[in-house]
């Protein structure tokens, strides 16, 4: 009886344990664009080893650390959309994110965005 009893208050003590909320990883950044154009290695190959390709971005260092991102994690470029992060920037860089495009007319016409939330997807 005292088993049953026990069971049944730690049943209902695991259906009444709050349930774990999603957390949200956040910075502001300034967003620029980057392309490759051909040259020599080891350009067109991400910090990961991946193939650059549209879609990728590169993260300054303190956001890496800051958003805790691991090569692969998807971050979603608040007005700019969802991108994978496959590669890392220079360590001067603070606070920013590059997006790859395939020309360098589409990096140059991108321009500077600034105060973009980039936001870790989970």
């Amino acid at each position: 009886m005292k088993k049953a009893a026990i069971l049944c208050l730690i049943s209902l003590g695991v259906l009444l344990a709050p349930r774990p909320t999603l957390s949200v990883s956040m910075a502001i950044v300034t967003v620029t664009a980057y392309s490759y154009n051909g040259g020599a290695s080891p350009h067109g190959i991400t910090a990961s080893g991946r193939k650059v390709k549209e879609g990728m971005v590169a993260v300054s260092r303190d956001v890496e650390r800051t958003l805790n991102l691991a090569f692969g994690d998807r971050v979603l470029l608040h007005g700019l959309g969802v991108f994978e992060y496959q590669d890392r920037m220079a360590s001067r860089m603070r606070k920013k994110v590059d997006v790859f495009l395939n020309s360098d007319r589409k990096a140059r016409r991108f321009g500077v965005k600034r105060q973009v939330v980039l936001v870790k997807l989970v």
